[in-house]
């Protein structure tokens, strides 16, 4: 019993695998049985039948009839001038037919036209599209146009003939003239400013009479008041008169006119300039906009509502568009007391809260920009001030760092934990840096560039320099801090950094530094003020890399450095050439 139970479920488990493996949906592979395929005629379907590789089920798709492919066996096909009748035969199934047309027709287009004259006729050519034939129609004769007038035999008093010429040839013809009339024309008379009599004389025969009467003088001939024709040579304002000329279109002489003075123009905006109270009046100043001059008003006390009235503008300590120092200082004030003055740079709107600022102590321009002011009153009802615009201009050319007020007293570097200074090694680029931070602020912002080399101690100091502009990375992305600095690159840095006017002129006496040297007008500017010097052979040595000794002898005489004393240097005697010097740049003077 136990046996049967277990064939049975084994026959039902394997009839479910059958059942699910026939349901499985087969991916077809179709492939063409080509011997089961019915070929399509000229006139008849045909069919091909596919079988897939797989599961064996075939398909079938019907295939259209082919249709004749027609040759011709005889005959022409149709012309412009003849009929057609054309044998084509079937060059699959050998199946024939007659093929008839009537002639086509020309289909003629003009190609060239010989215009007629009154002496000859002209013609018209056509040219057939299609087979190229030929025909001409013919243009007739013009009749003679006699309207060129040659001469005529009439005299003002007398008639005569006149002789015309046709326009399209040579021919001539007469015509009977009436006398002819005379030709007055005005001479002499008034001018603009005297009386006279006008002569009239023929322009023709040359006859005259002088008119019985006199006439006035005419009077100049000038534009009208508002034409843009008169040129005014000094403008009217508010305390004077004005000047204009025009040229008299008769006798070409200048006329002078005074402009009338004009009335003050106060109409426009009140400014309020002291606000009133319970128990004193305020003050409003209104402003002639033709001539900015400004007269006062007084508002009645106790008033509250001032809408009427402006916020006075912003002005400055400087006027708009000097050019300035960088470093520069403007203040910016209102007339009215309790304002807020907001300002924004670069030529941003001060009245956008994401641009603007508060303007709270002096503005030190450090570059060339604009600089939009406005002001308000946080606690009277009066319309804010209008927007100040002022540019200041700033040369590029200027540093962007400066000397601090204690740089003179020295002490920008530092003796080693031994008391050595090493004074014949070479100095590096971030000893360099760290001496010029002890004495240089900039006004630059530091820059974004992040060196892949520079150490956190010297971090800020690269980005303050490559800020300033006065040393720059390796196209790598280092910095290379460690490397020491060559003389000609120390007097670029130092010829920018105290913005010394460098001359691509000038001209230096060193033998070893020729004038297509790239830092040639720098070495010639830092010698020429003093701050370098060459050797005693009269060498620069622009290539040899600059000692720290050097180092120190030029900050000194840049920074005003006095020379110093009494420093105990274990490697520094003070015989040595620079000792002073040392002693300077390591000793704080207060």
């Amino acid at each position: 019993m136990k046996k049967k139970f277990i064939f049975a479920a084994f026959a039902v488990a394997m009839f479910m695998s059958l059942a699910i493996f026939a349901s499985a949906a087969c991916e077809h592979n179709w492939r063409i049985d080509y011997e089961k395929c019915i070929a399509a005629t000229c006139t008849t379907k045909g069919k091909d039948v596919y079988v897939c590789s797989r599961c064996s089920e075939t398909k079938s798709e019907t295939v259209a009839a082919t249709g004749h492919d027609y040759v011709k066996e005889s005959g022409e096909y149709a012309t412009c001038e003849s009929a057609s009748t054309v044998v084509e035969k079937c060059s699959v199934c050998g199946d024939e037919r007659v093929d008839t047309a009537k002639a086509t027709g020309h289909d003629y287009k003009e190609t060239k036209r010989v215009d007629a004259t009154c002496s000859k006729e002209g013609t018209i050519t056509y040219t057939c599209t299609k087979c190229k034939g030929i025909k001409t129609e013919p243009i007739k004769t013009k009749a003679h146009d006699f309207s060129k007038f040659i001469s005529t035999s009439a005299t003002c008093t007398a008639a005569g003939k006149s002789t015309y010429q046709c326009t399209m040839c040579s021919e001539l013809t007469l015509k009977t003239s009436s006398k002819l009339g005379h030709d007055y024309e005005k001479s002499g008379g008034p001018t603009c400013t005297t009386s006279g009599k006008y002569v009239n004389t023929c322009t023709r025969c040359g006859d005259s009479y002088t008119s019985a009467t006199t006439s006035k003088a005419l009077g100049h001939d000038v534009p009208d008041e508002d034409s843009s024709s008169w040129y005014v040579s000094k403008k009217a304002t508010c305390e004077e008169m004005g000047r204009k000329r025009a040229k008299c279109s008769r006798c070409k002489e200048y006329v002078y006119e005074d402009i009338p003075k004009k009335d003050h123009d106060y109409s426009e905006t009140s400014y309020l300039v002291k606000a009133p109270t319970a128990t004193a009046s305020g003050k409003a100043k209104l402003i002639c906009a033709d001539c900015g001059a400004s007269t006062s008003k007084t508002i009645v006390k106790n008033t509250k509502d001032l809408t009427a009235y402006k916020v006075p503008n912003v002005t400055a300590s400087l006027a708009s568009g000097i050019k300035v120092s960088r470093g520069t200082e403007v203040e910016f004030e209102c007339e009215l007391d309790g304002v807020t003055i907001y300002y924004a740079l670069g030529g941003k709107n001060p009245t956008s809260k994401s641009a603007r600022k508060i303007y709270k102590n002096p503005l030190v321009i450090t570059d060339t920009t604009t600089v939009k002011v406005y002001a308000v009153h946080d606690d009277l009802l009066v319309d804010e001030g209008e927007v100040a615009t002022f540019k200041f201009t700033v040369n590029s050319a200027e540093p962007w760092v400066y000397l601090t007020a204690y740089a003179s007293e020295g002490g920008y570097m530092d003796l080693e934990d031994d008391d050595t200074f090493r004074p014949d090694e070479y100095a590096t680029r971030y000893e360099v840096i760290n001496a010029l931070d002890m004495l240089f602020e900039s006004w630059a912002d530091d820059a974004d560039t992040t060196f892949i080399d520079v150490d956190k101690s010297h971090k800020h100091v690269v980005k303050k320099f490559v800020g300033a502009k006065l040393l720059n990375g390796y196209d790598d992305g280092t910095f290379r801090g460690n490397n020491n600095i060559k003389r000609s690159e120390l007097c670029k840095v130092l010829a920018l950094a105290v913005g010394i006017e460098v001359d691509p002129e000038a001209t230096v006496q060193f033998k070893d530094v020729a004038e297509t040297h790239w830092a040639y007008p720098y070495i010639a500017a830092l010698t020429d003020a003093g701050y370098l010097a060459g050797d005693t052979d009269g060498n620069f040595r622009p290539e040899d890399n600059i000692t720290r000794a050097e180092l120190a002898v030029v900050i000194n005489r840049i920074a005003d450095v006095e020379n110093g004393d009494g420093v105990e240097i274990s490697d520094v005697k003070k015989s040595h050439w620079a000792y002073g010097y040392i002693c300077g740049a390591v000793q704080r003077k207060k």
